[in-house]
């Protein structure tokens, strides 16, 4: 598979490599359509306006210190979309 990008898109990836998030352009561009993937699937179950509420909810959480670590929220959304996914099919 070829891509071709924007150079501003180019620029980002090799900032991100260069800043040490990425190893090389490679995983970029994997991490980013993987993530792309997921945010996706997520937003098919959500109208906006109920993605709006849940990070507004989300803030509210965060102003009243109640947080989850990193790992385990993205845990929980990647459980949630496979979840979604099995439904749908």
């Amino acid at each position: 598979m070829n891509v071709t990008l924007k150079p501003e898109l180019e620029k980002l990836i090799a900032d991100d490599v260069k800043a040490g998030r990425s190893t090389d352009p490679n995983e970029f561009l994997n991490k980013a359509v993987y993530h792309y993937a997921l945010a996706r699937d997520l937003g098919q179950d959500y109208t906006p306006e109920e993605m709006d509420e849940q990070i507004a909810q989300g803030v509210a959480d965060l102003e009243h210190g109640e947080t989850v670590d990193g790992d385990e929220a993205f845990r929980r959304l990647r459980e949630h979309a496979a979840q979604r996914r099995q439904q749908r099919a």
